[in-house]
């Protein structure tokens, strides 16, 4: 399976668990983080899982169905 994955400015508080977690996947630009690389879906999982507000949303690229982290 391919993910990718979509985060939720509004949702998204900029604590940078995601760039601690994945930090060649994610950076915080301000107080949001942003997807500035592509990367696994170990480590898009891994930063889904890693975010207290739940701001990261992972897609299956094929079909954009939600998945859980």
């Amino acid at each position: 399976m391919t993910l990718i994955a979509q985060i939720d400015d509004a949702a998204c508080l900029g604590h940078g668990d995601c760039v601690h977690v994945a930090p060649n996947v994610f950076i915080l630009e301000g107080d949001v983080a942003e997807q500035h690389a592509p990367g696994t879906d170990e480590q898009l999982r891994q930063a889904a899982r890693a975010c207290p507000a739940g701001a990261i949303i992972l897609l299956e690229a094929a079909s954009g169905i939600e998945v859980d982290p």
